[in-house]
């Protein structure tokens, strides 16, 4: 075992002695390289944090970007909605202003007829029966003419809510746009 143990000795000696002497030969052969590797990594890192730092503010832009867009979509589709409605209701009530247009001078050739036809007879149920006629669309005429008022007040109204729409409309159009003019520009 002396054998073994002296064999070992030596080696780690002569391990021990390439150790020390090669190093420093080594170290100051490679001692720049070394730091230009060291300095090279470090601005490759600084750079690789600037890029990362760039993607993460890209990320966060786009993120808030798509939120205004979201945002904005839903409040044009809502806004649409609201005029389109809007739009229906004033038809619709210009559709009723035009039949009542159309229905009163019926009515009033109607009370007119009835005034000639009581003036030629002399039955006294017919005259009674005629006059009834005549109060009923006179009544009539006046109920149709507050209707009428009433159906021009709402058509005012309705003209105007639906101006204001529209107008709210073309602004988040506007508003859309201008988000989309941002995206365009690098």
């Amino acid at each position: 075992m002396s054998f073994v143990k002296g064999l070992t000795l030596g080696f780690l000696l002569c391990s021990v002695a390439l150790c020390f002497i090669s190093p420093t030969a080594a170290l100051s052969q490679n001692n720049r390289p070394a730091e230009s590797a060291e300095g090279d990594r470090d601005q490759t890192l600084k750079q690789l944090l600037v890029e990362v730092h760039e993607l993460r503010v890209a990320v966060q832009w786009a993120t808030v970007s798509n939120n205004r867009f979201q945002m904005l979509i839903e409040r044009v589709r809502t806004q649409q909605a609201r005029v389109d409605v809007l739009s229906r209701q004033l038809e619709n009530i210009r559709s009723q202003v035009a039949e009542m247009k159309a229905a009163k001078p019926q009515m009033e050739q109607q009370i007119k007829d009835a005034e000639d036809l009581l003036d030629r007879t002399a039955d006294p149920n017919a005259h009674a029966d005629l006059e009834s006629r005549i109060r009923a669309g006179k009544a009539n005429l006046v109920r149709l003419a507050q209707e009428d008022e009433r159906l021009h007040n709402r058509e005012a109204s309705l003209d105007s809510e639906l101006q204001a729409a529209q107008a709210k409309l073309n602004e988040l159009d506007g508003q859309l746009d201008s988000l989309m003019s941002e995206l365009k520009v690098p």
